[in-house]
């Protein structure tokens, strides 16, 4: 009986112990409120190779509330600069996600103003 115990227990206690670095390790790798100047305000599309827009990320215009995310956003996924700022360290990438940023097909483009 303990033999067939131990196999769903050495499980349950993997599980657990991923599930709890996982859950440090993105609380370590986020930028704490504060830490990240806000840019201008602008939106944040994927342009696709035909020119469609698609908005994504936390929408500033009009939602104030969202200020850290789209600061997250912006300088984690976008940018890690912005005109005004000039470069901001951030916790995570320093180029904005790289396939994103490429010149190969969909593109993050940023829209300035809220407009």
């Amino acid at each position: 009986m303990a033999r067939r115990l131990r196999g769903p227990r050495l499980a349950l206690a993997l599980a657990a112990a991923t599930i709890l670095v996982a859950l440090g390790a993105s609380s370590v790798l986020a930028d704490p409120p504060g830490m990240l100047v806000n840019p201008p305000n602008h939106r944040h599309f994927i342009e696709t190779p035909d020119g469609t827009r698609i908005p994504v990320g936390p929408q500033i215009c009009g939602h104030p509330e969202m200020q850290q995310a789209f600061n997250e956003f912006h300088y984690n996924i976008h940018h890690s600069g912005d005109p005004v700022n000039g470069n901001v360290p951030t916790l995570g990438p320093q180029d904005g996600a790289p396939g994103l940023h490429n010149g190969l097909g969909a593109e993050l483009i940023g829209v300035p103003g809220c407009g």
